[in-house]
């Protein structure tokens, strides 16, 4: 008998429940795992991605947020059409957890384009090696402002009062 038939015919041996046992302990820590975050995601993707399940935390920062109301109004009343946020972030990043959500928060109120790109440990982005080279990323997160593909400005690491007042003095120049 061919040695795959005896591996299959080895585990059909077992009861069902013995099965899903095996199955269980296996799911369990990978479970655990997933819903760390520890999950390190790179490249360019989705804010839907950062509101998943996945990210239970990061949820709850989101949540926990509450942008300034006259900042907000202020940023309001500047045109975005010309302005784009690239958003270095690392998904294992306890600042990249704090303040991504934040600002997304804001760009939506706005209107605001912006992309997230996920960065490695090593601030590395997977499908261009030198794409984080070439902006200079050495801290995370990292906001990028640009107006028609210039930078305008950029949010390193912290902002320095808030996310939407930091980023009303970047539109302003």
């Amino acid at each position: 008998m061919p040695m795959g038939l005896i591996h299959w015919h080895f585990w059909l041996r077992f009861p069902i429940n013995m099965k899903n046992i095996l199955f269980f302990l296996f799911l369990i820590p990978c479970s655990m795992l997933a819903q760390s975050d520890s999950i390190i995601v790179t490249g360019k993707f989705s804010e839907d991605l950062l509101s998943s399940e996945w990210f239970r935390s990061w949820n709850s920062a989101s949540a926990a947020y509450h942008p300034d109301e006259a900042t907000i109004n202020q940023l309001a009343q500047i045109p975005t059409a010309t302005l784009e946020v690239d958003v270095y972030l690392g998904t294992w990043c306890e600042d990249s957890k704090n303040h991504v959500p934040a600002f997304i928060q804001v760009a939506n109120t706005i209107e605001l384009s912006f992309m997230l790109i996920g960065v490695n440990r090593e601030k590395e982005c997977p499908f261009d090696k030198k794409e984080c080279k070439n902006w200079d990323i050495t801290n995370v997160p990292t906001f990028i402002v640009k107006r028609d593909g210039k930078e305008i400005g950029r949010i390193i690491e912290t902002p320095n009062k808030s996310i939407e007042k930091d980023l009303v003095e970047i539109f302003k120049k």
